[in-house]
Order: C-alpha cells, then sequence, then structure tokens
C-alpha cells in the first residue's frame, strides 16, 4: 500500500504558531502531499519546543519568539520549496522539467499559431491594370486589329453551330463530299467573318483590355479571361477550310492568302502576351503552316505562285520573334506573391495558407477521387500535411520575390538558347530549378513547364524555316526539272539567302532526295536523327513534334480521303 502522508494536528499550538504554520504552507505553492510533510514537520518541531512550558502564556510567548526566529513567512514557505525540489529523486526531476518544457512549447505553438492565421495580405498593386498598360502600345487606336476580331467572334458565334464547328474541326480528308458541300455552303453564306478577321490581320497591332472573371473581381490575375482563344482556332479552322477549298478549285492565291491570314493571326497573339495566348498562337502560326504545305504538295502551284507566297513568308517572318516572353508571367507571379503572403511583419511576410491551400487545390484536382478508400484517406493525409507544414518551413515573402525574380531571369537566359543547346545543358538546368525552388509551394506550383515551353518557340522558328526551304526546293524542281542535290546548292542558285537551321541540332534541316522526291525533316524534340521516322500514335497518325522521331515536313502525310457512303 502506498505511504499515507503525515497530517499534522494544529489544535494544541499556541493561535499565533499555527496561523504561522499555514502561512507558511500557503506560500510554500507545492504539492499538496509535500505541503502535509512540511506542515507535520513544523507542528512537531513547534511541540517540541513548547513542550516544557508551564503555561498558556508561557506557551505562547515562546512560541512568539520561535516565530520571531523563523523570519518572514513568504520567504520560509519558498526556501521549504526549493528545499523539497533538491531533495526529490532525479526521475521526478526528469518528468517534471519534461511536462514543464512541453507546456511552454504548446504555448508557444499556440501564440505562433494565433499570430500565424491573423496576418492577412496587403494588395497594394493592381496588377491587370499594369498588364493592361504592358500589352497596349504606344499607338492610335485605328492600328489595332482588336475590334475587327472581336466583330468577327461575335459574328461567328451567332451564325455557326455545333454542328458547323465540329465540321470544320474535321480535316479536309476526313469528311464526305456531302459534309464538303455543307462547309464550302456555310463559308460562302458567312463571308463578313473572314473578311473582318483579314482586315484584322493586316494592322500592325493587337491588343485587348484583360479583366477579372464576373463573379470573380479582386481575385487578380488569376482570374483573368484570355480573351477570344477558343474562337479564334476555331475561326482558323475555317480559313483553314476556306483556303483547301480554293486550292481545289485552282485559286491558289486566295488560298494562299488565306493560310497566310491565319498565321498573321496566330502571330498578333505572340508578342509580351501571356503563356497561354503565346502557345495558342504558336498553334495557329503551325496550323497555317501545315496548310500551306498541305496545299503545295496536292495541288500542282506554278513557280510564279511559290514565289509569291515565299515572298510572303519571308516578309512576315523577318522581324518576328520565336523568343518566349515571360514579362505577363512575373506579372501574374507578383500578383500572387502578394496575395499568398501577409504584410510584411516580423519574418518578412509569412504565407497565407487560404489562398495558397486554394491555388494547391486547383492544380491538384481530382485528389482523392481515384482508388480505394485508403488510397483516397492517403491522398487527403499527405495534403493536409503539406499545407499543414507550409506554416513553419516555407520561405517568406521577401525570399519568395527574390527567388520569382531570379527564376525568370533564368527563363530569360535560356528562351534565347537553342533546344540543342538546352538539351546539352539539362542536368545543369534541373540542377538549378531545384536549387531555386527548394521548399518554395508557391514556385513549384505556379512556375511554367520552362524547358518544354520554351521547345515550342524552337520548334515555331524550326517550321517557319522548314516551310519557306520547301517551298524553295519545289520552285527550283520547277525551274530547273529536278530536285537540288543539297540545300547549299538553293543559296547557290539563289533560292535561299541561309541555310535553314534546325534548333533542335543548331546544324541545317536534314535535307535528301529520294525517287522523284525528296525528304525534309528535324531531328525533333529528342535531338536525335532517326533517319526521317516520324513518331506515330495508336491509330497510325503522324506526331511530328512527338518526344520521339523525327519531324517530318516533306513529304506531306496523306491518309486515305473518305467517299461518300
Amino acid at each position: 500500500m502506498a505511504k499515507k502522508s503525515p497530517k499534522a494536528d494544529l489544535r494544541n499550538l499556541p493561535a499565533p504558531a499555527a496561523e504561522f504554520i499555514r502561512l507558511v504552507i500557503k506560500k510554500m505553492r507545492y504539492r499538496r502531499k509535500v505541503r502535509a510533510e512540511v506542515m507535520a514537520e513544523l507542528a512537531a518541531h513547534f511541540e517540541d519546543e513548547l513542550k516544557d512550558c508551564r503555561n498558556d502564556e508561557e506557551r505562547e510567548q515562546k512560541a512568539q519568539r520561535l516565530i520571531e526566529k523563523f523570519g518572514d513567512a513568504k520567504l520560509l514557505g519558498i526556501l521549504l520549496r526549493r528545499a523539497k525540489k533538491r531533495c526529490r529523486p532525479l526521475w521526478r526531476t526528469v518528468v517534471a522539467r519534461t511536462f514543464q518544457t512541453g507546456a511552454i512549447l504548446i504555448l508557444c505553438l499556440v501564440v505562433y499559431v494565433i499570430w500565424f492565421l491573423s496576418g492577412r495580405p496587403n494588395i497594394t498593386v493592381d496588377y491587370v491594370a499594369e498588364l493592361n498598360r504592358m500589352v497596349r502600345p504606344t499607338a492610335d487606336e485605328s492600328l489595332n486589329a482588336g475590334p475587327f476580331y472581336n466583330k468577327a467572334v461575335q459574328l461567328y458565334e451567332e451564325k455557326s453551330s455545333d454542328e458547323i464547328s465540329e465540321l470544320l474541326g474535321t480535316k479536309y480528308n476526313e469528311v464526305t463530299d456531302k459534309q464538303k458541300e455543307t462547309i464550302e455552303r456555310w463559308l460562302n453564306d458567312n463571308k463578313e467573318i473572314f473578311d473582318l478577321v483579314t482586315a484584322g490581320t493586316d494592322k500592325p497591332y493587337y491588343w485587348q483590355e484583360y479583366k477579372e472573371t464576373e463573379g470573380r473581381e479582386g481575385e487578380g490575375m488569376i482570374s483573368v479571361i484570355m480573351p477570344n482563344l477558343g474562337e479564334f482556332r476555331k475561326i482558323t479552322y475555317a480559313l483553314q477550310w476556306r483556303a483547301w477549298l480554293s486550292a481545289e478549285k485552282g485559286l491558289y492565291d486566295e488560298a494562299l492568302e488565306d493560310a497566310m491570314a491565319c498565321y498573321r493571326l496566330g502571330r498578333h497573339l505572340k508578342p509580351d502576351k501571356t503563356i497561354i495566348e503565346q502557345l495558342v498562337g504558336i498553334a495557329i502560326e503551325a496550323l497555317a503552316l501545315k496548310t500551306v504545305r498541305d496545299i503545295i504538295s496536292e495541288q500542282k502551284t506554278d513557280s510564279a505562285a511559290l514565289a509569291a507566297l515565299q515572298q510572303d513568308l519571308e516578309q512576315i517572318t523577318a522581324n518576328e520573334s520565336f523568343v518566349i516572353s515571360v514579362k505577363t508571367e512575373r506579372l501574374f507571379m507578383y500578383d500572387e506573391i502578394q496575395r499568398c503572403f501577409t504584410e510584411d511583419r516580423l519574418g518578412h511576410g509569412h504565407i497565407y495558407l487560404p489562398r495558397i491551400t486554394g491555388l494547391i487545390e486547383m492544380t491538384e484536382s481530382g485528389r482523392g477521387e481515384k482508388g480505394t478508400w485508403f488510397d483516397s484517406f492517403c491522398a487527403d493525409l499527405v495534403y493536409y500535411l503539406q499545407c499543414g507544414g507550409l506554416i513553419f518551413i516555407h520561405p517568406n515573402k521577401k525570399e519568395t520575390l527574390r527567388t520569382a525574380n531570379e527564376f525568370y531571369d533564368y527563363f530569360e537566359q535560356l528562351a534565347v538558347k537553342s533546344a540543342a543547346q538546352m538539351n546539352a545543358e539539362r542536368e545543369a538546368i534541373d540542377t538549378k530549378f531545384e536549387k531555386l525552388f527548394g521548399k518554395n509551394v508557391l514556385m513549384r506550383t505556379l512556375a511554367p513547364a520552362l524547358r518544354r515551353v520554351i521547345e515550342q518557340g524552337n520548334c515555331n522558328s524550326t517550321e517557319v524555316r522548314a516551310t519557306v526551304a520547301v517551298v524553295a526546293i519545289l520552285r527550283y524542281q520547277q525551274d530547273t526539272g529536278s530536285y537540288p542535290e543539297s540545300l547549299e546548292e538553293l543559296i547557290t542558285a539563289g533560292y535561299l539567302e541561309e541555310l535553314p537551321l534546325d534548333s533542335f541540332s543548331d546544324k541545317p534541316l536534314v535535307y535528301k532526295k529520294t525517287d522523284g522526291d525528296f525528304i525534309l525533316y528535324s531531328v525533333g524534340r529528342n535531338c536525335i536523327d532517326d533517319g526521317g521516322q516520324v513518331w506515330r500514335d495508336d491509330k497510325g497518325r503522324p506526331r511530328p513534334w512527338g518526344d520521339e522521331g523525327d519531324a517530318v515536313f516533306w513529304p506531306v502525310f496523306k491518309p486515305e480521303i473518305k467517299k461518300e457512303q
């Protein structure tokens, strides 16, 4: 059985002694058991000292003298507490200190979390307005293609239907004769749309006002609408169809002009726009160049028409930049930094959880929806641990801003390099990114896939050079009756001013004569010459810019043309 604490009987002591003992025990402020022991010891001490007194008066006087010798009750209580602590077992001291330390840490954590969660961002810059100022050149409104495109988009939405949009998105060889007639009739009935687009592409500039999505005002650049991108692609498909149909009738000038109008539309989307707009612009340009190659491979185009086409291509692309711009993306990152961090307080601004967890949810949509309930539980657990960890490990606002600037400066340095140069520096680039981002979840979540984006610019420039070279080779063949032995021969004969460079090899495009034809290709994204073998999907269709294989520009792939059922 546990040893019981001794009980002190203060009733036999004089009143001053009993009151003094109670006061000492009160000031001691220690565990109940220890206080009971000390009370019993003090009571026993007084009883021993007073046992020889003959009467109550003498007992009270002697008790008063003992109290005076003991001194201040509060100080005595403190000294007794310290003495008891020094005498306790080591294990008890360790346990006590552990609990005390834990309590202090928990208190500090609670205070830190309260301080952390009480912080709020301070929105000081309207980056949507900054973006609109940046993309608008100092030019007269009459030089802007925007109003023409907006009107064309409005008419397209009024005049088209789901059936027409689906047909226009189908390739020339994949429709029946009846469907082709439907497309041609619709194109003729809505000529105004394409006249507006063509008029817009003749303008030197294009800009639109960026606006936040209705109902999401105040969320910043993340809610900005990309103007008309889906409609631009649909209109491009329509112009592509009109070019095919014109070429089929022998109207080569009109066909090639529609293809060039597509190219100019794509070019308008590129300078200093968002990366999404630039990529859509590149896709539209690629579609226009593919249409040109399709037309001149299907139809017998004379040398004069080819010369005019080549001159037009060279003029349009002479001052074009194929370098991906990140000016808008930099503004976007600045905006998110001011929204994802609190205003500068102790620690230069810390992460603002409601905003950044929302961004993580956007980029990790579908979290926990696949697999078993256990998979879902694990995915949720990892997600919440990740979000909770941001409280302690995420770099502050000042560090994140410095990282963002360093990242975009590095992006701009790499953007002017060829794909071949980046491929040679792949490990160094990956190491640089890992070092830059570290534990910065915001940068990892929002920063673009740098190498892949820059590669799109390289694909764009290579495809332009390849298309010009194809036209020059066909001109040479029509003028001389045979294909050139090499690309250098085109320069000697005056058909090209310089060799068409392949950005994926830093060498000229691969050109070879074949039986009655030729092949012209880039070594492609893997930067390896696969002998002109293009990568194909599971349906056997060529994908010129796949991760494997070469990008073949000539001969043009010609699938079987569908006939009326």
